[in-house]
């Protein structure tokens, strides 16, 4: 039989985190690639970088560690107001680790999305992406039945498990639409968006069986306003992830304060919550083309339970850019793809 140990760390990993693509992330707001490959080019600007690092159950003597990375460019711009439309071209790369490196997960993925004008007023957008994962357990720092002495684990014994192997890294395709509704220029736009990850159903097993990954399906909503005469900003966002029999909803939202008069910085101020886990408050700020923001989970799950609360903090950037200088935006924070003269 294999240690205590070892069965927890595969019980606990692969019941709550393998089920799932990727790991999830609290400001999914800040990481559209992740949430929907429709969503590729939908940050403000021609082009965007963005990043989050989350540290889950930080107090945890293992606790979850991930880093998130992306980039998306927008190609073929047509401007035109009634029948524009434009291409987005991603990049995503996302570290995930915990038990202090004994489990990784590496993924790598692109995206493509059009994203087509029906009327002034009226955006559809499709896309689709593609993912190769790798997930590593490092069995050398773990320790089994076998290998006990009577005075502790001798790790240069071998560990009698002829069934475990490495996991072979594995492809996932995935593919979105994406509905957004714009009025007065810009003044509201609202997002509402369907994704399904896994749709290949790669196998999956450290135990050389063949364990295939059932599609995961992602719901997203959003919707902003901004209104020029408070110099306020609003936003409301939600997420719904279901995959076999697990599902998660996350939803909240945000106030922004216009600090200059401007739109060009901006201090945000909201909370969101994830259904049966965690509240987190969130702060940003919001300063020309560059965005921090910050989350502090607040868990009124089970897991709150314990002798010290779980401790889980998320910090995320985007960046933006245009490829003209002389391009100017009235509202920078996510009031994309309105153009304003100088």
């Amino acid at each position: 039989m294999r240690q205590i140990f070892f069965n927890l760390i595969f019980m606990i990993y692969t019941g709550l985190r393998l089920y799932a693509q990727d790991p999830h992330l609290s400001q999914f707001f800040s990481a559209p690639h992740f949430n929907n490959p429709a969503l590729t080019g939908t940050q403000f600007g021609d082009w965007a970088v963005m990043g989050n690092i989350r540290q889950q159950w930080g107090n945890a003597s293992t606790p979850f560690n991930t880093q998130a990375l992306a980039a998306d460019v927008k190609l073929f711009q047509n401007e035109n107001e009634e029948s524009g439309g434009y291409l987005a071209l991603g990049a995503n790369l996302m570290n995930d680790q915990t038990f202090n490196g004994v489990f990784r997960s590496n993924y790598a993925s692109g995206s493509i999305a059009y994203h087509k004008k029906l009327s002034r007023n009226h955006r559809l957008a499709a896309g689709f992406s593609g993912s190769y994962n790798q997930r590593r357990l490092d069995y050398s720092r773990l320790t089994f039945s076998n290998q006990f002495t009577g005075r502790g684990f001798d790790l240069a014994v071998a560990n009698g498990e002829t069934s475990l192997s490495d996991m072979k890294p594995f492809f996932s395709l995935g593919a979105g639409l994406l509905y957004t509704y714009i009025m007065n220029n810009g003044d509201l736009l609202m997002d509402v968006g369907l994704a399904a990850y896994d749709i290949n159903r790669p196998t999956v097993s450290f135990l050389q069986s063949d364990n295939q990954l059932n599609m995961r399906h992602v719901g997203y909503f959003n919707l902003q306003s901004y209104s020029r005469g408070d110099q306020l900003f609003y936003q409301l966002s939600g997420i719904f992830h279901w995959q076999a029999r697990q599902n998660y909803f996350a939803a909240g939202g945000a106030m922004g304060f216009n600090l200059t008069g401007d739109w060009q910085r901006m201090f945000l101020l909201g909370c969101w919550f994830r259904e049966g886990d965690a509240l987190y408050p969130y702060v940003a700020l919001n300063i020309k083309n560059l965005q921090f923001g910050l989350n502090y989970d607040v868990t009124y799950s089970k897991q709150n339970l314990g002798p010290s609360n779980p401790r889980s903090l998320e910090l995320s950037f985007v960046y933006t850019g245009m490829f003209s200088r002389s391009a100017y935006y009235d509202c920078p924070y996510k009031n994309r793809n309105v153009r304003f003269p100088d």
